[in-house]
């Protein structure tokens, strides 16, 4: 059992998948998909991030899918048990990672070859560029083989044997906490969407069309080694656990009693309120801003957009440093971020899950 947060080797699987495949042949000769990218708003439970229990995390989260698209393809080519990865895909340790993980699960022995355009992500700036890229990889697989696995069932297997890339280190992954919203975002319809207990989907909501999510990244921040920031985060740990002792029964209630009902009345204020409390008043910005020192400042410069009434979400993204509203009114949230030299854009909300784009039988 694992239990620190030292690199382990690529395709390690610490828990196994908790299914029963029937079959192992492919139904297709090559897919390829497109697969959403998640904005994580805020988590339910933030002290259960501090303690790796055999890479299980139970904090809960909320989290919203956009279209900002990672666009993937496999293909089987000739020979048994050899991955081939395009050379201009990035990140191909993370790519190599998801690849053994669904051939443990799966117990193919074809030849594949992936193919990943993922150009212009952003790491390690909170958007779930490492996590959607495994689970993007994984769905793409999981759909070459007929989905053999379950959404629900590939959501945790992924969540609970996650890492992410280390510079200069193509063998090994650092053990990061991941909670299952990229997967989920991909794998489940609903733009938000809300995870409990091991990475369980407990709650989706569809968005109106009208709204879009503007997301903004200070155009100074430096992206740092996954395990330069898992050590930044280790010497914060006590933060995160007094933030979920004290506050962890109000969120817990507020969102079974605000969140929930408001997202099965299709209703997104409730849980927009209970975001804002959470980043603004419970000191989660503070506690994240190990990443990014001067997020405090900026976000407290920004937080009139919500208590004006200008955006029903406002927030940072996991651990930031980027920001990020959800509204109809984009041009005024632009500004504002712009204001705040952030290198903003605005995306439209994904309601539905990973596009298949093409098929080969």
């Amino acid at each position: 059992m694992k239990t620190d947060f030292e690199p382990f080797e690529i395709g390690t699987v610490f828990n196994p998948l908790n299914a029963t495949i029937a079959s192992n042949k492919p139904r297709f000769s090559s897919v390829v998909i497109k697969f959403p990218s998640r904005l994580n708003a805020m988590a339910i439970d933030p002290s259960k991030i501090t303690s790796n229990r055999n890479l299980v995390y139970t904090p809960g989260e909320v989290v919203f899918s956009v279209k900002i698209y990672k666009a993937i393809k496999v293909e089987i080519v000739p020979g048994k048990d050899k991955l081939e990865i395009d050379t201009r895909a990035k990140r191909k340790p993370l790519i190599e990672h998801s690849y053994q993980l669904m051939k443990k699960a799966i117990g193919f022995d074809e030849s594949l070859r992936i193919s990943v355009d993922n150009s212009g992500e952003i790491r390690h700036a909170g958007l779930g560029s490492s996590s959607g890229l495994i689970a993007g990889v994984a769905a793409a697989v999981n759909e070459l083989y007929g989905n053999l696995i379950p959404a629900a069932k590939l959501v945790r297997y992924l969540s609970q044997n996650h890492g992410e890339e280390i510079n200069n280190d193509d063998k090994h992954l650092n053990p990061v906490q991941c909670i299952g919203g990229s997967a989920a975002s991909g794998l489940f319809e609903g733009g938000l969407i809300v995870l409990a207990g091991e990475s369980t989907v407990i709650g989706t909501m569809k968005i109106d069309p009208n709204y879009k999510a503007i997301i903004g990244i200070p155009d100074d921040y430096e992206e740092y080694d996954s395990k330069i920031l898992m050590d930044k985060e280790i010497e914060n740990f006590d933060k995160f656990l007094e933030t979920g002792k004290r506050y962890g029964p109000k969120i817990a209630y507020d969102l079974l009693h605000l969140g929930l009902p408001g997202m099965v009345n299709s209703n997104l204020m409730p849980m927009g309120d209970l975001i804002y409390d959470y980043r603004f008043n419970m000191g989660s910005i503070a506690n994240c801003s190990y990443c990014y020192p001067p997020l405090v400042a900026i976000a407290e410069r920004l937080k009139y957009l919500k208590e004006k009434d200008m955006t029903e979400v406002l927030a940072i993204s996991s651990v930031g440093p980027a920001f990020f509203a959800i509204t109809p009114n984009v041009e005024v949230v632009v500004k504002a971020f712009e204001k705040e030299h952030l290198k903003t854009f605005a995306t439209d909300i994904e309601n539905g899950k990973y596009a298949l784009v093409n098929k080969q039988i």
